[in-house]
């Protein structure tokens, strides 16, 4: 077994781990302090009855769907490279996904009720459900439909879905939570992470209500790409995710060769420094036409901790916090080694 191999074997044994402790790792919680402010906010902009403010001020919020699906991402690149073992954990963390719906969608905190459904974790969720074939219509038709009432007319979509048909009250909602410009929730990095997922539900499984809107926000997508040739982030560190999320989508849509040029480009010359970065600009990289470079590959294998996790490089960016977490580095640790020829 050469040094890749058994770096892929090391990772996924500490996943199996992750698996059976119900992901520890992967968890990401918000403090009462926090949420009280949200919740306060939210209060004061929109109302809210004294009994939700008491108990939402005081809400514990978790969240841990988003991660998991990161995380099986990786597990079905695995089952796709020969690791047939990794299939039981799919089809579990593919039930607890589906379980996972909060009423119409999907929210980043289940159960915290002020905080609106989300493009990202629909996204995501969507694309390891279509992947593990367990998209179903039921699950999906109305979440998509809140989705593609959240569109605008340049192409985007709100990263917060408002369930209020009104835009300004749209727009008031995404400014409460949201980032990006003008707070208005246009988000480059959950637009593409959301059309990626309706695009594989479209081919794989059916017609969805964000099927038509899917090529104008590949056009708006692309038009937000910067002149040296990555995505802004809004809700994440740096600048590899959303470049990540942005060419993986425009490499499945096709059509927009120079863009994915521009974008190898910039990854070629701004090497990420952390396993993290590191892996999401090879797995970009790959989206763009370039196989992965085995130097590259081989730093990311050389900075594996013993137990075959990778360090917790921060990821998200949430309001002036950073979170990380070991579970997801491994994750797109473990997602680009598998992308080696």
């Amino acid at each position: 077994m050469n040094s890749l191999d058994d770096a892929v074997s090391r990772a996924i044994a500490y996943l199996v781990r992750q698996h059976d402790a119900a992901y520890p790792d992967a968890a990401h919680v918000m403090g009462a302090y926090s949420a009280a402010k949200f919740v306060e906010l939210y209060a004061a902009r929109f109302g809210m009855p004294a009994a939700y403010l008491h108990k939402f001020s005081r809400f514990r919020c978790e969240g841990k769907a988003f991660q998991i699906a990161l995380i099986t991402d990786a597990l079905q690149d695995a089952v796709e490279a020969g690791h047939g073992d990794c299939g039981p954990l799919i089809e579990e963390n593919a039930a607890y996904l589906r379980t996972s719906k909060d009423g119409r969608s999907w929210r980043y905190f289940p159960g915290f009720a002020p905080l609106p459904y989300d493009g990202d974790s629909l996204g995501a969720i969507a694309q390891v459900l279509v992947r593990a074939g367990h998209a179903l219509p039921e699950d999906f038709d109305d979440a998509f439909a809140l989705a593609a009432a959240n569109a605008w007319e340049d192409g985007s979509v709100s990263t917060f879905f408002c369930e209020d048909p009104d835009p300004h009250r749209r727009t008031a909602l995404n400014k409460v939570w949201g980032r990006g410009r003008d707070d208005t929730g246009r988000d480059a990095e959950v637009v593409a992470n959301l059309m990626f997922g309706a695009l594989l539900y479209e081919r794989h499984v059916g017609p969805c209500a964000l099927g038509s809107l899917i090529g104008p926000a590949v056009t708006w997508l692309v038009q937000r790409q910067q002149p040296m040739g990555f995505w802004r982030a809004s809700w994440y560190v740096g600048v590899y995710y959303s470049t990540y999320t942005a060419v993986r989508l425009l490499h499945a849509y096709g059509g927009h060769g120079q863009a994915a040029g521009r974008a190898a480009r910039f990854l070629a010359q701004a090497r990420a420094s952390d396993p993290l970065n590191r892996a999401l600009a090879v797995l970009a990289l790959g989206h763009c036409g370039h196989p992965p470079d085995r130097h590259e590959l081989a730093l990311i294998v050389g900075s594996q901790f013993p137990d075959g996790s990778w360090e917790a490089i921060p990821l998200l960016d949430n309001h002036a916090r950073v979170w990380g977490s070991r579970a997801v580095t491994t994750g797109f640790c473990l997602k680009a080694l598998l992308a080696a020829p």
